[in-house]
């Protein structure tokens, strides 16, 4: 029974591991006498010592010591016991007889040395003089008291220094498991562990030299950060850091955030309640505040808020304990910080719809992007409205074109009214944020009103299309898209005729965007690379429209109609054989059965090149809009798995791609119901009678009616159908009537049709943001760095500079290089250089022209060596696709020998260029 209830006790420490000593260096030691002066509360117990069982009898006296050891050997010859004995008392050698030393191991009483022990335990054949004469015995006892906690986890080679010691305290009573100490390492230890615990927990000696250890990699910062471990606070390190993020940011006495004498009183108070009263360099507290927000961005960045979610609460609470919460936007990582910026980016906006002046929002958008949040996928959404919003109120803030006929209508509505019909989708579903959401109606509001004004304007420039009268070569009546396109693309490739059925340009413009992502190529005729579009027949409906498309003359009909006039068109009949007629496939071809996914013999068909001419119809777009459904779609391929699928396949044939819906759409922005006075649609009646102010009477050729007339409202918030859909079409509004149209090819395939070439993508020039510096901003972030700080400028020019997702973007206006470019002398002499001419002939074959290069070279030099990869696109007429060729062409050139003249900064999308080694490696 003693024995029983002795195992359940554990002998001391210090005497533990002195044994595990002994029995590593003699592994049959027994009868072990240990020097031992404090009396035992358990005078006997039992404890397993390296897998084997031991007992521990404490004696007072010697002749306690003969009577263990005379039962101990009883029990070893009757073999009933094989346990090993320990003796532990108070004498040693002197005060013990002769023949009980000759019965003990060794012959004497062993005395405990922590450091000879730790030294045996750990395997060094030295321990550094300097550890053991100024840290005593208190090191070596933390050291034996934590073995079983680091010593299966670390190696200390031959000799044990104070570093190394150090690492082991930190592993064995901190858990410290990081492989250097930094700040760093150090707040990534702070939110895997319950520091609090861990550091109270300590004992006192180890408490008072814990700066010891810092030092070793925090030499100024270890006294700031030893103060915030032993504080009293329950708040973390990361948390206090945190705060000083904020509260010594080196801009916070430049904004208007807090005035002074309430800054000096937060310190005050900051100081007493975290850092024990002392009065610490403001730089050290400025450094401590980078790190941590370098810290957070990194963690939020890479695996999300969770991790930090603690401490980033800690420290707003911090920050509003000492009354300065109102400077925490100058935090790119508190939550709080945030919702300031938005507060401050809806301000902005509210002021740019009244005064027309949109620096300070491209500034407040800047600064939202600067915050790591903003960066999670729960946030894309934000932020993509946000830069909607933007782009939005730079369209309204611009000045109107002239729209003085049709052509004039349609040329704008391609170029720069789809993109906000497409940012006013994108908007009119709102924003949880109260400030942002009111703002964002309100800018609905004022681009509604001037898209009304141009429908409006439209509406008056109806009658030559129907009619029918030639306005603009660009603008192909849709009747004739199979004999002006389809027909010359398919002499020379296999097509692809893909319609989605009530596709606006708004959302073609969407979808192009992911289009380009998954590696397709818009192209044009080389001699005509202006954007075209298909118009529409009246009403604008799928019976008319698509009938007329897919018929290659103005018809109305249903599917079967579709079919056959598609199969039996002469001219299409005599590019594709007997055997493989002129195909076009409907949604119940399309879909295999019970099931969204492709078919598998129209895929085949599709993959194949034996049927030259294919054509598709998709209703994806026109599904959603008969819903009544509440949701916000985003057009993108994965949106539309069948339109994906159907392009693959495509792609394996080689298959050029036409592009193109047979109408357009207008959404639900409040529509308004009216009774229709005859036969009508969702959006046409066919009525006799006077046309309200909304809407215009039409007739003509185009309108394919019994009457060759329509009545057709023109605003978009009329509607004929009492049943409120997603959105509507059969209207005459720019919406509805221009048709989107793009010839696509693989990116592998860029040179498929002779004549037509790849072009970039025209984006309006409102929808680029404003390189945004403020020469007195209201708040200036400083982006944290692990090794310099970047220069003020830099770092403003970096947080401006937008990351355009579009991998072919180029501002109108600016689509081509010039040719009359006043280089620089000394960049021309580059190209007649030795050195140049050498690296041209090693390079060989290259895809980069000399005039190419030039243009770069003298880009960044204006620039001081650096430019956004944008504004290179947009300088260069590159398509983005072709970006990271064209410049790894360029290193081949520029980077003689390996030297990183050349360089780019993916991470920042930033092309640098070292001027002064440029200069001396060509011997300029």
């Amino acid at each position: 029974m003693q024995s029983a209830q002795a195992s359940a006790v554990h002998a001391p420490m210090p005497i533990t591991t002195q044994l595990q000593a002994i029995f590593l260096k003699d592994q049959q030691a027994d009868c072990v006498a240990i020097v031992w002066p404090e009396e035992l509360t358990n005078r006997e117990m039992v404890a397993t010592i390296d897998g084997r069982a031991t007992r521990f009898v404490y004696c007072p006296s010697e002749l306690a010591i003969r009577e263990a050891l005379v039962e101990h050997t009883k029990q070893r010859e009757s073999d009933k016991n094989k346990e090993r004995l320990v003796l532990l008392s108070k004498f040693d050698e002197v005060h013990l007889a002769k023949d009980v030393l000759a019965r003990i191991w060794k012959n004497e009483p062993q005395r405990i040395s922590p450091w000879k022990t730790l030294q045996q335990l750990i395997k060094v054949r030295d321990v550094d003089p300097r550890l053991t004469k100024k840290n005593g015995r208190w090191m070596a006892e933390a050291l034996l008291n934590r073995f079983d906690k680091y010593h299966q986890q670390m190696t200390f080679g031959e000799v044990l220094d104070t570093e190394s010691a150090w690492q082991a305290l930190a592993l064995g009573y901190l858990n410290y498991c990081e492989p250097v100490m930094d700040l760093q390492s150090l707040f990534q230890w702070s939110i895997q562990n319950d520091e609090r615990a861990l550091v109270n927990a300590l004992p006192e000696d180890i408490k008072l030299n814990l700066g010891v250890w810092l030092n070793f990699g925090l030499p100024k910062l270890s006294e700031l950060v030893h103060t915030i471990l032993l504080g009293k606070q329950n708040e973390s390190l990361l948390s206090i850091a945190l705060a000083c993020s904020v509260l010594y940011h080196e801009d916070i006495q430049k904004t208007s955030l807090i005035d002074l004498t309430a800054l000096h009183t937060a310190r005050g108070m900051f100081k007493s309640q975290f850092l024990g009263g002392s009065n610490f360099n403001e730089s050290l507290l400025q450094t401590l505040g980078l790190e941590a927000s370098l810290f957070a961005n990194k963690v939020v960045t890479s695996t999300g808020y969770k991790p930090v979610n603690i401490a980033l609460g800690e420290a707003e609470q911090i920050l509003a304990s000492i009354d300065i919460i109102d400077a925490i936007e100058l935090s790119p990582v508190l939550p709080g910080s945030l919702n300031k910026r938005l507060d401050r980016f809806a301000l902005s906006l509210e002021d740019a719809l009244n005064d027309g002046e949109t620096h300070k929002a491209d500034c407040s958008f800047s600064y939202i992007k600067d915050h790591s949040f903003t960066k999670l996928d729960a946030k894309k959404e934000l932020l993509r409205r946000a830069s909607m919003a933007l782009r939005l109120v730079r369209w309204l803030s611009s000045a109107e074109d002239a729209l003085i006929d049709a052509a004039s209508s349609i040329n704008h509505y391609m170029r720069e009214g789809c993109y906000s019909d497409w940012g006013r989708s994108l908007l009119w579903s709102g924003d949880v944020h109260e400030k942002l959401n009111q703002v964002y109606q309100r800018i609905s509001e004022e681009a509604g009103k001037r898209r009304e004004q141009q429908n409006k304007t439209f509406s008056s420039q109806l009658t030559p299309l129907s009619r029918g009268d030639t306005i603009d070569d660009r603008f192909i009546p849709v009747e004739q898209a199979i004999d002006r396109l389809v027909i010359p693309v398919a002499d020379q490739s296999p097509v692809l005729l893909l319609v989605l059925d009530g596709m606006s340009e708004a959302v073609y413009r969407e979808l192009t965007e992911d289009l380009l992502k998954h590696h397709w190529l818009e192209i044009r005729e080389k001699s005509r690379q202006d954007e075209c579009c298909l118009v529409s027949a009246f009403p604008t409906i799928t019976k008319v429209s698509r009938c007329s498309l897919l018929s290659g003359r103005l018809a109305s009909g249903v599917a079967v109609d579709e079919k056959l006039a598609f199969k039996e068109h002469p001219s299409l009949k005599k590019i594709a054989s007997t055997k493989f007629p002129p195909t076009l496939f409907h949604k119940q071809d399309l879909q295999q059965t019970r099931s969204v996914a492709l078919n598998n013999e129209v895929r085949a068909k599709l993959a194949s090149t034996e049927h030259r001419v294919l054509a598709a119809v998709i209703n994806a777009v026109d599904d959603h809009l008969s819903s009544g459904s509440q949701v916000s779609v985003a057009w993108t391929l994965d949106a539309i798995p069948l339109l994906r699928q159907v392009l693959e396949a495509a792609r394996e044939a080689g298959r050029v791609v036409i592009f193109t819906s047979d109408h357009g759409h207008v959404l639900d922005h409040d529509s308004v119901y009216q009774q229709a006075q005859t036969e009508n649609g969702e959006r046409y009646q066919l009525s006799t009678g006077q046309p309200s102010e909304y809407e215009v009477a039409i007739s003509g050729k185009r309108v394919v009616t019994e009457t060759n007339s329509v009545v057709l409202p023109w605003s978009e918030r009329l509607r004929y159908t009492k049943s409120k859909n997603m959105g509507y079409h059969g209207g005459g509004s720019l919406q509805e009537v221009v048709i989107p149209l793009g010839v696509y090819v693989s990116a592998t395939d860029s040179d498929v049709i002779e004549g037509w070439s790849p072009v970039a993508r025209n984006l309006p020039e409102w929808w680029y943001e404003e390189l945004a510096v403020e020469e007195n901003p209201p708040t200036v972030m400083s982006k944290p760095s692990e090794n310099t700080r970047k220069s003020k400028k830099i770092k403003n020019a970096e947080a401006a500079a937008e990351v355009m997702d579009d991998m072919f973007g180029i501002p109108p206006e600016q689509d081509k290089v010039s040719t009359e470019i006043n280089t620089s002398p000394w960049i021309s002499d580059i190209f007649t250089s030795a050195v140049y001419q050498q690296a041209k002939q090693r390079v060989g074959r290259n895809a980069v022209k000399d005039e190419q290069l030039m243009a770069l070279i003298e880009l960044l030099s204006q620039q001081n060596g650096q430019a956004m990869e944008a504004a290179v696109l947009r300088h260069l007429s590159l398509p983005k696709i072709r970006l990271r060729g064209f410049l790894a062409g360029a290193q081949k050139l520029l980077n003689v020998d390996g030297y990183p003249i050349l360089s780019v900064e993916r991470d920042s999308q930033t092309i640098k260029l070292n001027l002064t080694d440029l200069k001396k490696q060509f011997e300029l």
